[in-house]
């Protein structure tokens, strides 16, 4: 019988991806795929960058297509290519001949890249494609080619019923029961786990991304292959005769889960397009549609139980990257349907439990929810004849893994929300909490048995109302007076026992938690409720992974103490390596066809840093200090939350800007570390990235765009940035026994009307003179820096033989490093740079190669 494994493996996405970066040639080889068996072979970088008639550029030939085909004739003794460019007229891509040739018996391949990557291999007389990379991601179109008898589709028939064995939304012990009770042969006859499918015979290319249609009303589940049509337009209804492969599912997991592991799985974002993409956007489209606004209005209109577990199943099959495009009412009302029904428990039909659970995590996907989250929580309901709140209904009905996940998602929520500052101003909730801000907590472990001086419970106090309930050992004893029937009066030893009452969000300051015997791992601060949840799971080192991150933050909040007691920051600094935290709304988006990474709202910090900071906090009592105590608290802060949330980010910022952001308090923070540099205490780079890191962080290291004489704006560099770039400059140099010289272009200098952004000048001898201007343009000194690096590397009396005999060709060199890092350019910018070297070029009057994608930028920017 066929595997329906072999289907999924060949539409998912990423596959074709994954088999070419397995071959991914190194920095020496290039990689080139043959367009008609689509096999890969590797060839010498530096020859075929070099030799154009080995690797013939064929982009202009394929220009000329007027239909976008590559027509392919095979004969016993040779094989030729051909483009259409006009009624009856073919041109050769190997030579450029014109002709007539029979397309009855010529094989035809669509043009599916851009004509750029194409390349006739003369010594093999076949035309390939480079095989391109972004981010060592490979990069193939959504069209692949099908063939009915290819490994993946021989075994399948016309016709066929698989099976395809996906994880359902029903637990093991749901399964067990099922059979025990239901149906013996559930576990290899299950309905919802059968797909039909229907396969065309002819051979072809084919869209990877699917047609949608889904009927509710019917249990059909169907998704459709077409056949590639050049500049098709979808359409509200597609047949079957168009398609090379019908799937049939009979249920939304199964659809779910061949969707996840095809295309959600494999980059495919369901996040709407630009309108580059007809086919991808119409699936999105489709699915929003039939899938999430269905079963939202399903919900919303006929609130009933099926509704909601139709609308849960739905939430167990979709990853995270789809989940989020749900909307909050939809999920705040699963949430209170879940607390309205009360059977919070994994049934035989649906692991409500587990669901439940994922639902949390879906509500705190998003930066911001976590405060709603907490309110909610804390609002009363009536549970039999006890007034409850959400929190304490959920956390006494999850049980087992699900009991831990839970807490661990309240506990991250906690850490971002007004819950971690006990004062009752800001969290008039604490007014009834009298527990000790500071617990002595300890634990120890004796035969096997985990043993605290603290209990806690939900319970009603007759005046504060529904609290934890704690009970703490204090250690010491009283005497207490007995009296015994017989004996009288006695006086016996009597451990002293505390009680107090705290709400479930409190924090509680856990002194030397990091010393108790115990096989749990809890942070120094932590909420009540964690207590009780400690106190009932015996193994919590799985629940709480951040506990090396211990704060002691409250010398700092309390204004008193020493700000050298920054554990965490301290321990930090003693390592090698970064600090990074990225906000929720700023987590890099990556796409396999753009590979845009969007980065926004993080902080990067160097251990170096963190360690300059601490040396300084002896200056604590000036109001300079004060800021920096500011800082480092808002460190800690964002070290016990382990996310940087707006409000720690706000607080890094604000308190960043008190050291930087006037001259006279950059010009105080420079001298410190200046002065910790004398003494030895840090080293000059340590200093120099202090000052660099917390400019960024106070968000003054923003991109600045500088209008030049001549009109043209470029990125600047800061003048922080451009003083440490001298300085590395400048060492490296005198590794080579080379001076540098740096001749500022101000308004005195008779370039600077010019438009001059910087040049290099190399005399016989005597010191080497870097011109810049003092906003020195970010790509003028990388350009500047490679005619230094050429320097190094070809020696001065070779260089200036370059520059008299052959300066196009280090031009030519500047032009090909920053192609290469072009991303880090604006395109005005890039622009600007390929019309220097092409005009020079023309000056010197050498052939000039056109990169025809700079050329497109030209014409778009002639055009604004």
């Amino acid at each position: 019988m066929s595997d329906f494994k072999n289907i999924v493996e060949f539409f998912r996405l990423r596959r074709r991806s994954e088999e070419a970066e397995k071959n991914l040639a190194p920095e020496t080889e290039t990689l080139l795929n043959s367009i008609e068996d689509d096999t890969n072979y590797k060839v010498d970088k530096y020859t075929f960058e070099t030799n154009f008639n080995k690797y013939k550029r064929i982009f202009n030939f394929l220009d000329d297509s007027i239909d976008e085909k590559i027509y392919i004739l095979e004969t016993p003794t040779e094989k030729k290519y051909f483009v259409k460019v006009s009624i009856n007229q073919y041109r050769n891509l190997q030579d450029g001949t014109l002709g007539i040739i029979s397309v009855n018996s010529a094989k035809e391949l669509t043009i599916d890249f851009d004509t750029s990557a194409y390349i006739y291999d003369s010594d093999k007389h076949r035309v390939v494609t480079v095989v391109t990379s972004i981010n060592e991601v490979v990069i193939f179109p959504d069209i692949i080619s099908y063939d009915p008898n290819s490994e993946f589709m021989k075994d399948i028939e016309d016709g066929e019923t698989l099976d395809y064995d996906y994880k359902d939304d029903v637990t093991t012990f749901g399964k067990i029961i099922k059979v025990l009770f239901d149906n013996v042969s559930y576990i290899w006859e299950n309905p919802d786990k059968k797909v039909n499918i229907i396969k065309a015979n002819k051979a072809g290319k084919i869209n990877l991304i699917p047609y949608l249609d889904v009927d509710y009303r019917h249990w059909n589940y169907t998704l459709k292959y077409r056949y590639y049509e050049k500049s098709y337009r979808p359409k509200n209804h597609l047949k079957n005769d168009e398609c090379a492969i019908v799937i049939k599912f009979t249920s939304i997991g199964g659809l779910l889960s061949y969707l996840n592991e095809t295309l959600f799985s494999q980059g495919f974002s369901i996040e709407e397009g630009e309108n580059e993409n007809i086919i991808r956007d119409y699936f999105r489209y489709q699915f929003r549609i039939q899938i999430i606004k269905a079963i939202e209005d399903s919900l919303k209109y006929n609130p009933t139980k099926k509704e909601y577990e139709d609308a849960m199943k739905t939430l167990f099959y979709l990853p995270e990257s789809v989940t989020s495009i749900f909307s909050d009412d939809f999920l705040w009302m699963l949430l209170e349907m879940a607390i309205k029904g009360d059977n919070l428990t994994n049934k035989t039909n649906i692991a409500e439990e587990n669901i439940f659970v994922k639902l949390l995590k879906v509500i705190l996907e998003k930066e911001g929810r976590e405060v709603r989250l907490m309110n909610w929580f804390l609002e009363v309901i009536k549970d039999g004849d006890k007034n409850i709140t959400k929190f304490e209904f959920i956390y006494d009905r999850i049980n087992g893994a699900n009991f831990i996940e839970f807490v661990k998602l309240i506990n991250k929520a906690w850490k971002k929300s007004r819950f971690i500052y006990p004062d009752t101003e800001k969290n008039s909730e604490f007014a009834t909490t009298d527990g000790l801000l500071f617990l002595p907590y300890s634990s120890e472990k004796t035969l096997g048995f985990y043993f605290s001086n603290v209990s806690l419970s939900f319970e009603t106090h007759h005046q504060k109302g529904r609290l934890l309930k704690t009970e703490y050992e204090t250690g010491k004893t009283q005497k207490v007076t007995k009296v015994h029937p017989k004996a009288g009066t006695y006086e016996v030893d009597e451990e002293i026992v505390d009680q107090f009452w705290y709400h479930p969000f409190y924090p509680i300051y856990l002194k030397d938690i990091e010393k108790q015997e115990t096989d749990i791992k809890l942070d120094s601060i932590v909420p009540a409720f964690m207590l009780k949840a400690n106190q009932e799971k015996q193994f919590w080192s799985n629940v709480i992974t951040t506990a090396e991150y211990a704060a002691d933050i409250l010398t700092t909040i309390s204004g008193v103490g020493n700000i050298a007691k920054f554990r965490y920051l301290a321990k930090f600094a003693s390592k090698a390596g970064n600090l990074r935290f990225v906000s929720e709304a700023g987590r890099a988006v990556v796409a396999a066809r753009k590979a845009v990474a969007a980065t926004a709202a993080v902080v990067e910090i160097t251990s170096g840093t963190v360690n300059a900071l601490l040396k300084l906090t002896g200056a604590r009592d000036t109001e300079w200090g004060k800021a920096l105590s500011e800082y480092l608290f808002w460190l800690e802060l964002l070290s016990l939350s382990g996310e940087l949330t707006v409000a720690i980010h706000n607080g890094l910022r604000k308190s960043a800007k008190k050291l930087v952001e006037k001259p006279e308090d950059a010009a105080e923070l420079e001298k410190q570390l200046d002065d910790l540099v004398e003494n030895g205490q840090l080293s000059r780079r340590q200093a120099d990235e202090a000052i660099d890191e917390l400019t960024k962080v106070a968000g003054l290291d923003m991109r600045q765009v500088d209008l030049f004489p001549g009109g043209s704006q470029f990125e600047v560099l800061s003048s922080n940035l451009l003083k440490k770039y001298i300085r590395e400059l400048d060492l490296k140099m005198l590794k080579h026994n080379l001076k540098l010289e740096i001749v500022w272009i101000d308004e005195t200098h008779n370039m600077y009307l010019t438009g001059l952004k910087g040049r290099v000048l190399v005399y016989e001898s005597g010191p080497i003179k870097l011109l810049i201007r003092k906003n020195c343009p970010k790509m003028a000194w990388f350009h500047e820096n490679v005619h230094i690096d050429d320097l190094l590397k070809l020696g001065r009396k070779n260089y200036r033989k370059m520059v008299a005999e052959k300066p196009w060709e280090l031009e030519w060199n500047v032009w090909e490093e920053i192609y290469k890092t072009k991303n880090k350019y604006r395109e005005e910018e890039l622009v600007s740079a390929y019309k220097y070297v092409k005009y020079f070029f023309k000056e010197n009057k050498q052939p000039f190669l056109e990169n025809q994608e700079m050329e497109k930028l030209i014409l778009k920017y002639s055009i604004k």
